[in-house]
């Protein structure tokens, strides 16, 4: 048995899914995190299921990638039923694509979700919708697991069959419907041929191999008409009869409760809206956030450290006396160091970023940010959506670039992956910052580097909205209630986003250590690094030495510093701090925040834009990197 989980951004689809399967998915409340899909496999019952989790969408139009995937998925699964998540405190927009699922002749169930939230504000007469929409109805709330069980128990009943519910249109768009039908009730995939002539009237691509040349043709005509008598597209007066439709649904089964007063709640979320109070508060938080990392991590750091000296003790000396020579002495120091690298640098500063990352995606604050935003982001040709990729890309710039897509245009996609590779920084490249910078050269130091790149952000965004000329469209998106983070779901989230640090980085780190070490062993490393002195040495200002982090870096952006610190410990035995100056430090990091994308970066950059803009993007992040590391060298000497 399949089932696949539909609905709109934001509505704990993906946290349904984890509570119906049991598997943890990165879920967050702002548009654009779960861009593909997934699947997994539940036994309810005695029944074996396969549930799918579908992007998050507004309509099943097709004019969009998600939307033209869903109805894709919607069409190759086949599922036996739909579950469609609505959001119970906007039931009005999920009716919107639960009036289009019907019309397509899926057998549907609904997820009422949010319906803790909803029972502060109004009743929802669920009966009366059930009769209304003749499908059934399962009030959840996808956080505590509420509904779930009844949820799954209609699944598995096979007594839920599709609904006859007809939504109904403009009368000359029926003539229109009556004209293609001819009698017909299906298409000849099994669609209703009513639900399919309607997606053909919309544009969607998919439905365009459902009929005839003649009818296409005739559909063409039809809209070029529709436009002329009517001064506005068909697809348009569509969907402002389908939310007719879905509003005239949702006034009948909502009574409002007696108005209440204004919570401190709902006072918060007022003043984290406002401009005049937002900026600061955001501000704030931002600076919060940096603090946060710096001093936590940096306790974390001494911690974890002073507990790995003791717990390992002198493990390592027998190590290397077991195995013998020289050879067992350098296989020794590269994975005792490979783990300090791990621990120093990557667990203290990484998991807090990630905790703290995931209590604002939990709290509902992130939507906020890109109301704030929007009008600032619409002067570098973008809206304020684009800050959810950006901040996406905090963590990873891997899920930034893929995130891009729920932009409109590939002009905004591109303007929005260029800003994010060059000027965002990855929570890698922030332990670099701050793991170096922060500690060893002070916050003030640290505190520059994102200010340059912040003025970065703005330089570019600007000069690329300048040569890309075309105004973004304007955003539309649902600010959900301030809401108190799950801790559990922050946990999950947090091991989900590090454990590649385990699983991809530290197996890399072993073996690039062990290959150093016999490197050093046996003078070849000099060799390697002095033909590019002019570069590190000449331009930078940096040991020559640095060049092998550079390389590094390319392959896993933390392995950058991790390498450099396995370098230094193994030549000199000393940190970071010990050997590089505070400017050293600092044009490092900065060359570091800007340089060119990691392997996974570069793959999704082809995988989205292609080999060409994919080049020219690395290339110019390159030359951006060496060019701002030679200047600030170039400053430090001057002062």
């Amino acid at each position: 048995m399949k089932i696949l989980l539909a609905g709109n951004l934001n509505v704990g689809k993906s946290q349904l899914f984890s509570r119906i399967t049991g598997i943890g998915v990165i879920s967050a409340n702002y548009p654009g995190t779960t861009v593909t899909f997934e699947e997994a496999s539940v036994t309810f019952h005695g029944e074996k299921i396969s549930v799918y989790d579908l992007p998050g969408i507004y309509s099943l139009a097709g004019e969009t990638e998600d939307e033209l995937v869903t109805t894709k998925l919607l069409a190759e699964k086949s599922p036996d039923y739909v579950i469609a998540v609505l959001d119970a405190t906007r039931l009005e927009q999920g009716l919107v694509l639960l009036l289009q699922l019907i019309e397509l002749g899926y057998r549907v169930i609904v997820a009422l979700n949010f319906m803790d939230q909803a029972r502060k504000r109004y009743n929802i007469d669920i009966d009366r919708l059930e009769k209304t929409l003749m499908v059934p109805v399962v009030p959840t709330v996808a956080t505590t697991g509420e509904g779930v069980d009844r949820l799954m128990e209609l699944v598995i009943s096979n007594t839920v069959h599709r609904s006859p519910y007809v939504t109904r249109y403009d009368s000359h768009i029926e003539a229109f419907l009556e004209d293609i039908a001819g009698g017909s009730v299906s298409t000849g995939s099994g669609y209703p041929i009513r639900g399919a002539s309607i997606k053909l009237l919309e544009g969607n691509h998919f439905f365009t191999g459902q009929f005839s040349p003649s009818v296409l043709e005739f559909a063409d005509q039809y809209r070029k008409e529709f436009r002329e008598q009517h001064f506005e597209d068909v697809e348009v007066h569509i969907a402002r009869d389908r939310y007719g439709e879905a509003g005239k649904i949702a006034s009948e089964v909502i009574t409002w409760l007696p108005k209440r007063d204004m919570t401190l709640k709902d006072r918060i979320s007022e003043v984290t809206l406002r401009p005049r109070t937002g900026i600061p508060i955001l501000l704030a938080v931002l600076v919060g956030i940096f603090l946060c990392v710096v001093v936590v991590g940096g306790l974390l750091e001494t911690l974890m450290a002073d507990v790995y000296a003791a717990v390992v003790g002198d493990f390592f000396s027998q190590l290397a006396s077991w195995i013998g020579g020289t050879p067992g002495q350098a296989i020794a120091q590269g994975i005792d160091l490979s783990i300090q690298a791990i621990i120093a640098i990557v667990i203290p500063y990484i998991l807090v970023f990630y905790l703290i990352l995931g209590l604002l995606e939990d709290s509902g604050y992130l939507p906020r940010v890109v109301m704030l935003l929007d009008g600032l982001m619409l002067r570098l040709g973008l809206h304020g959506r684009a800050i959810i990729p950006m901040v996406v890309g905090t963590g990873c710039n891997v899920p930034a670039i893929l995130a891009t897509r729920t932009l409109e245009s590939k002009r905004e996609r591109l303007i929005l992956a260029t800003i994010i590779v060059m000027a965002v920084p990855c929570s890698a490249q922030t332990v670099i910052i701050i793991g170096t910078v922060g500690q060893h050269a002070g916050i003030l130091y640290a505190a520059a580097i994102y200010l340059i790149l912040l003025g970065l952000i703005l330089l570019l965004g600007r000069i690329l909205h300048l040569v890309l000329k075309q105004e973004p469209p304007s955003l539309v998106i649902e600010i959900p209630d301030l809401s108190m983070p799950s801790l559990r779901n922050i946990l999950s989230k947090t091991w989900l986003r590090i454990k590649d640090f385990f699983v991809i980085a530290f197996p890399l780190l072993l073996i690039g250590s062990l290959v150093l070490e016999f490197l050093m062993l046996y003078n070849v490393l000099d060799s390697l690094v002095e033909p590019l002195a002019p570069l590190t040495v000449g331009l930078l200002g940096l040991p020559s030495v640095i060049i092998v982090a550079l390389i590094f870096g390319v392959l896993r952006k933390e392995m950058a510093l991790q390498i450099l610190f396995v370098i230094f410990a193994l030549s000199v035995g000393a940190d970071l701090g010990t050997v590089l100056t505070e400017q050293q430090l600092f044009v490092f990091a900065l060359v570091m925040a800007t340089y060119m994308p990691c392997i996974g970066v570069l793959a999704a950059l082809m995988k989205e834009f292609g080999i060409k803009d994919a080049a020219l993007v690395s290339v110019t992040s390159i030359l951006l990197a060496f060019l701002l590391g030679g200047l600030a060298n170039l400053v430090f000497i001057l002062t």
